[in-house]
C-alpha cells in the first residue's frame, strides 16, 4: 500500500502562489523606480529593495513550518519538478556563482568557462548517474544511503564526518557573499550581517526543514532570476539595441578587442592554477577577454572542468534534494530543470562580463585622470573599482585600474548608467541566491549530524528526532558565523575546495555503490576514505609548505584522489567476499524506478509492526 495520497500530490495552487510572489517583486521594483524619479535617496531605495524580499522569505518559511518528520527532511516527497529545479540551480550556483564566477569571467575571459562548463556537465552527470537511484532508495541523507546500501553504520558515520568539509566550506562561502552585499548596501557592519544572515537561514531551516527551504528557495531563485534578467537585458538593449544578451554580446568582441589593445592589454603566457584565478582583493586586469588558454593551459582547463564536473555531480547538498519529488521520473525532470537553469546562467555570465569590460575600458582606460566618469566615484566609494594615476602621466592605464572580482555584477548597472534601483535590484538578486544556497548547505550539514551521527551513536534516542535536527542546525549556523567573524575566507577558493572534496570523496563511492554490484561495504569504506585522505593531505601540505592557495591547486589533487578512491574500492571489493544477499537485493530494487521508495516501505513496515505490538499488548 502506498503512502497517503495527500502526501504525494503537490499543491495545485503553487503556480498561482508563485505568480503572485513574482508579481509582487516586479511591482516593488517598478514602484521603487518611480520613487527614485521622485527623489528618494539611494540608501532608502537599497534598504527597501533588499529588506522587502527578506521579509517575504521569512513569511513563506512561517507558512511552511512543520512538525512532520517526512515534511521536515524531504518536503513530504511532493515538490513539483520545476520548483525543485529552482532550488537545485540556486544551490549549485549560489552567490559564489552569481558574483565570483561572473568576476572570474571578467578577468580570465574564455579560460573561466572551465568553471561554468564544469557546473553544467556536473548537473547532467549527477542527474543521469545518481539522482534517480537515490530517489528510489529514499534515504534522507547521502551518508544514510551508503549505510543502508552496505548495511554498515560505521560507513554511514564515516561518510557523515567526511561530508563536513565540503558542506561547511560552501556554507561559510555563501553566508560571506550575502554579508558582503549587505555591508555594501545596508547600514550594517560585515560581522553583524554575518550573524543576522546565519540566524535567518537557521530560523528558516528550524521552522520547516527541507519544506521551508524548498519554498523559500523557490522564491529566492525567482528574485535572483528576475533581478539578473532585468539588469542584463536592459544593458544589452543599451549597448546592442537587442534584448538577448546571450546572443548579441558577440558583436561587441571587435570593439572590446580594440579597447583592450588601446589600454595596453597584450596576450599572456599561461601560468598554473595557483596563480591564474583572481583573488577577492581588487586587482588589475592582465589578460585579454578573447585569448584562449592565456591564464590556464589546456591541461589546467580540462583539470578544472573535470574537477567541477565530478564535484557537482556528487555534491551532498544537491543529492540531498533527490528525495523531495513524488517519483523517480519526477526527480529526473527536476534534474533536467536544474540543468537548464544552470546552463542559462553559465551562458549569461560571459555577456555580463563582456558588457562590463567594454564599458570600463571605453570610459576609463586611457581617459584623462581629471575627466573620469561620474559613476566611477560611486563605485570607488563602495570599494568595487579604484582608478589611480600611479605613474603620473595624466591617464589611467589598464594596470592602474583595480577591480574587485566579486563586484563586477554589482558594478555593471552603475557603469552602464542605469537608474540606481537597478544596482539595488542586482544586490537583492545576488543576496537571494546566496541565501538559498546557504540554506541548502546548512540543512544538509545539520541533517547529517543529527541523523547519521547523533541517532547512530545515541541508540536510546534521548532527544526526539526533530529536536536533534534543530539543535544541529543552530550549532552549525553559529559555528559558521563565528568562523566568518574571526577568519578571512575567499568565497571562490572555498567553493573550489569544496567541489574538489566532493569529487574525490563521494563521486567514486557513489559510482561503485550504484553501478557495480560486486562492490562491498569494505570496498566502499576504502574508496571514500582514500579519496578524502588524498584531499586532506593536499590541503594540509599546501597550508603548511606554501604549495599553493586553498582552492587553486586542489583540482588536480581531486582527480588523483578520485582515481585512487576508485582503484581502492575496486581492489578491496575484489579481495573480500561479495556482499550479503540483502545488499544485492537492495541494489537491484534501487535500480527499479517503479514502486515506493525503499526507505518509506521499511518505515511503514516498522510502524505496522509497532501497531501490531501495541494492539497485542492492549489485548492482553
Amino acid at each position: 500500500m502506498s503512502a497517503p495520497s495527500r502526501l504525494r500530490n503537490p499543491n495545485p495552487h503553487l503556480g498561482a502562489y508563485y505568480g503572485i510572489v513574482t508579481s509582487a517583486f516586479v511591482s516593488l521594483v517598478i514602484m521603487l523606480a518611480m520613487f527614485e524619479q521622485l527623489g528618494w535617496r539611494q540608501p532608502v531605495l537599497a534598504e527597501t529593495m533588499i529588506v522587502g524580499p527578506l521579509a517575504l522569505y521569512l513569511l513563506i518559511a512561517i507558512g511552511s513550518r512543520t512538525l512532520e518528520v517526512e515534511d521536515f527532511f524531504v518536503s513530504g516527497r511532493r515538490v513539483p519538478p520545476v520548483f525543485n529545479g529552482f532550488v537545485l540551480a540556486a544551490t549549485a550556483l549560489g552567490g559564489v556563482g552569481f558574483l565570483a564566477y561572473t568576476g572570474t569571467v571578467f578577468f580570465l575571459g574564455f579560460d573561466a568557462l572551465a568553471i561554468g562548463l564544469g557546473w553544467t556537465a556536473g548537473m547532467l552527470a549527477g542527474g543521469v548517474l545518481f539522482v534517480p537511484y537515490l530517489r528510489k532508495a529514499g534515504s534522507y541523507t547521502l551518508p544514510s544511503f551508503l549505510g543502508h546500501r552496505f548495511r554498515s553504520q560505521a560507513l554511514r558515520m564515516t561518510a557523515s564526518v567526511m561530508q563536513l568539509p565540503p558542506t561547511a566550506l560552501l556554507l561559510v562561502a555563501e553566508i560571506k557573499v550575502a554579508a558582503l552585499i549587505a555591508s555594501l548596501f545596508l547600514p550594517l557592519s560585515f560581522s553583524l550581517a554575518v550573524l543576522l544572515f546565519a540566524a535567518l537561514i537557521a530560523l528558516i531551516a528550524i521552522l520547516g526543514g527541507m519544506r521551508a527551504l524548498t519554498w523559500t528557495g523557490s522564491a529566492e531563485f525567482i528574485v535572483g532570476a528576475v533581478g539578473l534578467a532585468v539588469v542584463v537585458i536592459t544593458v544589452s538593449v543599451v549597448l546592442t539595441n537587442l534584448p538577448a544578451p546571450q546572443l548579441t554580446y558577440g558583436e561587441m568582441f571587435s570593439s572590446l578587442h580594440n579597447a583592450e589593445i588601446t589600454a595596453g592589454l597584450l596576450p599572456v603566457q599561461p601560468g598554473g592554477l595557483a596563480t591564474a584565478l583572481p583573488g577577492a582583493a581588487p586587482m588589475p586586469i592582465t589578460k585579454p577577454f578573447l585569448e584562449p588558454f592565456g591564464a590556464l593551459s589546456e591541461v589546467d582547463f580540462v583539470t578544472l572542468l573535470l574537477c567541477l564536473t565530478l564535484g557537482t555531480a556528487a555534491l551532498p547538498s544537491l543529492l540531498a534534494r533527490s528525495g523531495v519529488t513524488s517519483s523517480c521520473a519526477e526527480q529526473r525532470r527536476s534534474a533536467a530543470w536544474g540543468l537548464l537553469f544552470v546552463a542559462m546562467f553559465v551562458m549569461t555570465a560571459p555577456a555580463m562580463a563582456a558588457f562590463a569590460k567594454l564599458i570600463i575600458f571605453r570610459d576609463i582606460a586611457l581617459a584623462p585622470a581629471s575627466a573620469l566618469p561620474a559613476w566611477l566615484t560611486e563605485l570607488s566609494g563602495r570599494q568595487l573599482i579604484q582608478a589611480v594615476d600611479t605613474n603620473g602621466d595624466g591617464a589611467i592605464g589598464a594596470d592602474e585600474l583595480l577591480i574587485a572580482r566579486d563586484g563586477i555584477a554589482l558594478a555593471l548597472p552603475g557603469a552602464a548608467e542605469l537608474p540606481y534601483v537597478c544596482t539595488a535590484l542586482m544586490a537583492a538578486a545576488g543576496m537571494a541566491v546566496a541565501l538559498a544556497a546557504a540554506g541548502s548547505h546548512l540543512f544538509t550539514l545539520a541533517a547529517s549530524l543529527a541523523e547519521d551521527l547523533y541517532r547512530v551513536l545515541d541508540r536510546r534516542h534521548t532527544l526526539p528526532r526533530l529536536i536533534a535536527a534543530w539543535a544541529a542546525i543552530a550549532a552549525a549556523a553559529l559555528s559558521a558565523a563565528v568562523f566568518l567573524v574571526i577568519a578571512n575566507l575567499d568565497p571562490l577558493e572555498a567553493a573550489l575546495t569544496a567541489f574538489a572534496f566532493a569529487a574525490a570523496t563521494f563521486f567514486p563511492v557513489l559510482l561503485l555503490a550504484i553501478w557495480w554490484g560486486r562492490c562491498t561495504g569494505r570496498g566502499a569504506f576504502a574508496a571514500i576514505s582514500s579519496g578524502f585522505a588524498v584531499m586532506v593531505l593536499e590541503v594540509s601540505m599546501g597550508s603548511a609548505f606554501g604549495v599553493g592557495h586553498m582552492g587553486l591547486t586542489t583540482p588536480l589533487a581531486s582527480l588523483i584522489g578520485a582515481l585512487v578512491a576508485l582503484g581502492a574500492g575496486l581492489a578491496v571489493s575484489l579481495v573480500w567476499p561479495q556482499g550479503s544477499k540483502a545488499e544485492q537485493s537492495y541494489r537491484e530494487e534501487m535500480r527499479d524506478p517503479g514502486g515506493e521508495a525503499i526507505y518509506d516501505r521499511a518505515q511503514r513496515a516498522v510502524a505496522a509492526a509497532a501497531s501490531v505490538a501495541v494492539a497485542g499488548a492492549t489485548g492482553e
